[in-house]
């Protein structure tokens, strides 16, 4: 019994770590362990003692992470947290490593169960009885289940739809169903090969000139931190020196997961059709079908690995830090008539250490001052100092396309905000997240020629400024801008900001599982 009281130490303390965080629901800690219970003591039942303890190791992995993750996202993992940790780079892997420090305490008794375990498979006996003790809290998950089923739900949902959010989607269970959801995920990819075939059936008016276009996606951007949206401090006074800027104040994110959130800002997916960003081109696609020169930019992160995002643009950069992309767009559009410019930066990502020395303003802060992370004011002027950064380079690169010969103009989101309060890991984490992690700035500019050509859309997109939006009004808006019609099995005018036409849709958010969505408002 020593060998299952182990394994039920392990299993189960993510299980109470996440319930005394929240509402500590006695009733959920009980079905849970009730769940996990049988599987317990199937595990303590195996003879052969070089299976239990890899069996048993391997599930001493996943309650570690399982019982990190509660800790720093107050909640267990999820198919999108694996699938992040599959394609994350080394510098964010890292980055996260430092800042979970804090949390490895919590994983001790995850810990002193694996070492039970081990102690326990050393006079291993009684098997029968742990094949009896399995068979009877079996039985008794068995009616637990039906009670709820047919009793306190009256049949009211499924069985199929209960056993996966009450059962395989705790631990012990869970990491396994959520790594089968991330391989579900992974082969939605395989339609890549669909889109390469397909055509938005582009056309524009003919403009005999210079034109560029570019869409940036910033990283973890809150509103609420953006001096230029009436946060206290002076995070953005590059861009508060912007006439032609335009800043729109009810702009949501449509995903608090990077993977999810920028598919939908550069296709038509939606939370409620995410695998379309599968089956069809992203937005440089009608660009290129009206004879611009398509380029994507950035700086190690999504665009530059989830390659189905940019395949077929004309040429994919990679730079090392956000200030050099201002002078990549100046060479390229000096160099072709019409360009197009597809761009994501570093940013605000965790933990906050990307930014200049002329940028280290606000202190203490744990980058130059050795603050802990756990310090939320330090946190915070770690952030606001990344802040001003990303207000220097979209700076420059409004610079760089601010020429007189030139139409140009830019459309700026941010792929989702942070959430800095204590006990909480971000983004990404959460599947009802506080609106810091999505309320993210829009941002518009255009040269004076663009304002002289458009005066209709510009008067349009200022009357809009205050409007309900969220990245689904980013592929029309950026079509509209360049003038650009798709076809009328694509279009959407009613959703671009520069429409009349424009109107307020239900704003939805896609949760980190992938799969499934909250309404916002």
């Amino acid at each position: 019994m020593i060998t299952a009281a182990g394994m039920s130490l392990m299993f189960f303390t993510p299980i109470v770590i996440k319930e005394a965080q929240g509402d500590g629901s006695i009733s959920r800690i009980i079905s849970s362990i009730l769940y996990g219970l049988p599987l317990c003591f199937l595990l303590s039942a195996i003879r052969k003692r070089w299976l239990m303890l890899t069996l048993s190791g391997i599930l001493f992995l996943t309650s570690f992470i399982e019982t990190m993750m509660v800790v720093l996202f107050r909640n267990y993992i999820i198919s999108g947290n694996i699938i992040a940790i599959m394609t994350t780079t080394m510098d964010e892997g890292g980055g996260f490593i430092r800042s979970s420090i804090h949390a490895l305490p919590y994983s001790l008794p995850v810990l002193a169960g694996m070492f039970l375990v081990v102690h326990g498979a050393r006079r291993q006996r009684h098997a029968y009885l742990h094949l009896a003790c399995a068979a009877i809290t079996l039985t008794l998950s068995a009616a637990f289940i039906l009670y709820q089923l047919h009793w306190r739900w009256a049949d009211n949902i499924t069985p199929r739809f209960y056993i996966t959010q009450n059962v395989w989607s705790r631990p012990p269970y869970n990491f396994f169903y959520q790594a089968s959801e991330s391989a579900r995920q992974m082969r939605l990819k395989q339609r890549i090969a669909e889109s390469d075939t397909m055509s938005f059936h582009s056309v524009r008016k003919l403009y005999k000139g210079r034109e560029t276009y570019v869409l940036i996606i910033g990283e973890s951007l809150r509103y609420s931190n953006l001096s230029i949206a009436g946060y206290h401090r002076q995070t953005t006074p590059q861009l508060e020196k912007e006439s032609r800027l335009m800043v729109f104040d009810n702009y949501y994110a449509t995903a608090n997961l990077t993977m999810y959130s920028v598919p939908q800002i550069l296709t038509r997916a939606t939370a409620t059709d995410f695998e379309l960003c599968y089956k069809e081109k992203s937005i440089f696609k009608p660009f290129q079908e009206c004879g611009f020169k398509t380029f994507a930019i950035c700086c190690d992160n999504l665009i530059g690995y989830e390659l189905y995002l940019t395949r077929g643009v004309d040429r994919l950069l990679s730079v090392k830090s956000d200030e050099e992309i201002a002078g990549v767009i100046d060479s390229l559009a000096s160099r072709y008539e019409k360009t197009f410019f597809i761009v994501q930066m570093k940013g605000s990502h965790g933990p906050y250490e990307n930014f200049r020395r002329q940028d280290d303003v606000f202190h203490p802060n744990p980058v130059s001052d050795g603050a802990s992370w756990d310090d939320v004011e330090a946190k915070v002027n770690a952030y606001d100092n990344t802040v001003l950064y990303t207000d220097f380079c979209v700076s420059s690169i409004i610079r760089a396309i601010d020429k007189p010969e030139s139409q140009a103009a830019m459309i700026m989101v941010s792929d989702h905000g942070d959430d800095f309060r204590p006990g909480t890991g971000g983004h990404g984490g959460n599947c009802n997240p506080d609106k810091a992690e999505y309320h993210v700035p829009l941002l518009f500019w255009n040269s004076v020629l663009w304002g002289e050509n458009h005066a209709g859309k510009l008067f349009m997109a200022m009357s809009h400024r205050s409007i309900p939006l969220n990245a689904d009004n980013i592929f029309y808006s950026v079509c509209d801008m360049a003038e650009i019609k798709i076809g009328r099995q694509y279009a959407r005018e009613d959703w671009s900001v520069f429409s009349p036409k424009l109107t307020a849709h239900r704003r939805l958010l896609l949760v980190p599982d992938g799969r499934n969505h909250i309404r916002l408002d």
